[in-house]
């Protein structure tokens, strides 16, 4: 049974770096915690005692100073027709909280490096953006939801969430810019509410 190291542990650095060639050669859901453990030569135990799950070790590969899944729960709560509400109202604090230097940074990050970003939304659509998809989509409460048009609200929706944070924060397009939360959410709330649950057209069969 591989333990812990005795003397000064660099358990945590070891994991992380085998991490990051695990998720890089197999992706975040063919990588398993007792192949990365096994890679840096300890038990799969230290995973959950440095950082919770697997899913708590890629954000510690993508250097991310929040948990998206923690902060989507406002999200993943509201009643469904008020999640496009939320989802805006929501961002809009975050990013002008104490978190927003390491969205700033995270999003610059983003933004230079391709492989970074691919690891980002991997990391957002799985722990943030799919969650609220699949509950609060129509095709969910209908039957068995397809994985393809969940895809398409996903991405529509995040598409919203991110030009709206490039448009304010980074460009400063005014008047957005100086606006008010209210008057943001209440011009780009109902656009996400359509993409995450109104009708989505259909040009697959054309």
């Amino acid at each position: 049974m591989i333990g812990r190291r005795p003397g000064r542990s660099t358990t945590r650095d070891e994991l992380v770096e085998a991490a990051r060639h695990e998720f890089a050669e197999r992706g975040v859901e063919g990588a398993t915690t007792r192949r990365i453990a096994a890679r840096a030569g300890v038990d799969p135990g230290m995973i959950r005692h440095h950082f919770g799950s697997k899913a708590g070790l890629w954000q510690a590969v993508l250097e991310l100073p929040f948990d998206p899944f923690r902060l989507a729960a406002p999200v993943r709560h509201a009643p469904p027709e008020e999640v496009g509400r939320v989802l805006v109202s929501t961002m809009l604090d975050l990013w002008e909280g104490p978190l927003g230097v390491g969205f700033r940074a995270m999003l610059r990050s983003a933004v230079q490096d391709p492989g970074y970003a691919d690891g980002i939304r991997q990391f957002l659509l799985s722990r943030a953006i799919m969650p609220v998809v699949r509950r609060v989509a129509p095709e969910s409460r209908d039957g068995e939801p397809d994985p393809e048009r969940l895809a398409q609200r996903a991405s529509l929706a995040a598409s919203q969430v991110i030009g709206l944070i490039m448009a304010r924060y980074f460009l400063r397009l005014e008047p957005l810019a100086s606006a008010d939360h209210e008057w943001v959410v209440a011009h780009v709330a109902p656009t996400v509410q359509h993409y995450l649950t109104g009708p989505i057209v259909d040009d697959r069969n054309e």
